[in-house]
This record gives structure tokens, sequence and C-alpha cells, in this order.
């Protein structure tokens, strides 16, 4: 039974830096809200990267977009920075498996429609605070929006059909 202690221990220590915060504030969320705050974090991490690093200056500025995000502000922001920056790091070390946690970290709004739209107009307000959308940004978020299964449309990244 001395094994215990040590495999509640790991049990608390997640692997999946987005989970970073989680020790200090699972006891005050629920796991429906954690995962939005993950998505929140995940999404704003995917359009800093937008165009496949992130320069000291666009870290900056990406933090600062953070701190103005009311849907961030709910959770506390120190939380979600110190989730953002762990997974920033989690980039730096292995792109395509933090690419990974990131997109199932956004998947687990599926179907949680309202939540799901905070996230994606987070996204949408993090990527405009520089003037608008690059290509890059745009596709980000269309990828985000497949990831939800929520129409780019509602959120004016593609003209509706038969609109011109």
């Amino acid at each position: 039974m001395s094994g215990a202690p040590s495999q509640q221990r790991r049990a608390n220590m997640s692997l999946n830096p987005i989970h970073a915060a989680r020790v200090r504030i699972a006891e005050t969320w629920t796991p429906a809200q954690l995962d939005q705050l993950d998505a929140l974090v995940a999404v704003c991490a995917l359009v800093a990267r937008a165009d496949g690093w992130v320069t000291p200056d666009e870290r900056e500025r990406m933090l600062e977009r953070m701190r103005s995000l009311a849907a961030l502000a709910v959770f506390g922001i120190d939380d979600a920075l110190e989730a953002f920056e762990a997974l920033e790091r989690r980039f730096e070390q292995d792109p395509e498996g933090a690419q990974f946690e990131a997109e199932i970290a956004i998947r687990r709004l599926r179907g949680r429609d309202d939540a799901a739209r905070a996230v994606v107009n987070a996204a949408c307000v993090v990527a405009a605070s520089d003037g608008g959308f690059d290509a890059e940004e745009r596709d980000v978020l269309l990828r985000i929006c497949s990831l939800l299964s929520l129409s780019p449309v509602q959120f004016d990244l593609v003209a509706e059909r038969g609109r011109r």
C-alpha cells in the first residue's frame, strides 16, 4: 500500500500543460468550466502561432490581448496566463504534440454551443486585435470552427452562400 500516495500524487500531476493551473483551481471550478478555460487558452495559443512561431513582441502582445478577454477574466487571468505559458513551452518542445493537445481541448466544447461560441469569439478578438485577420489567422479560426462543428458564417469568417 505504500505506492498509493505516490499514485495519488501522479494522478494530480497532469502531463498536459493546458492543465498546469488546475491543481490550484480544480476545487473552485466545475469540469465544464475547466474545459472552457482549457479551450480558451488553446485558441489563444493557436492564434498566436498562426504563422508558425511566436516572436517575443508577438508573445507580449498576445499576453496583453489575453488580459483584456472578458471570457478569461471569469477564470482569473493569472491562472489563464500560467496555462498559456505552459502550452507555449510545450509548443516549443513538441509542436505536433502541443497542436494535438490544443485541438483536443477545443473539441471538448463541441455540442456546448454557448461555450463554443464564446471560445470562437475570443479567438476572433485576439486575431483581430492587430487590425484584422491575416490569412494564417483566418485559417486557424476556420479550423477552430471545424473542431467545434460551428459554422464560420456566424463569425463573419466566410460569406453566407447566396450572399455577395
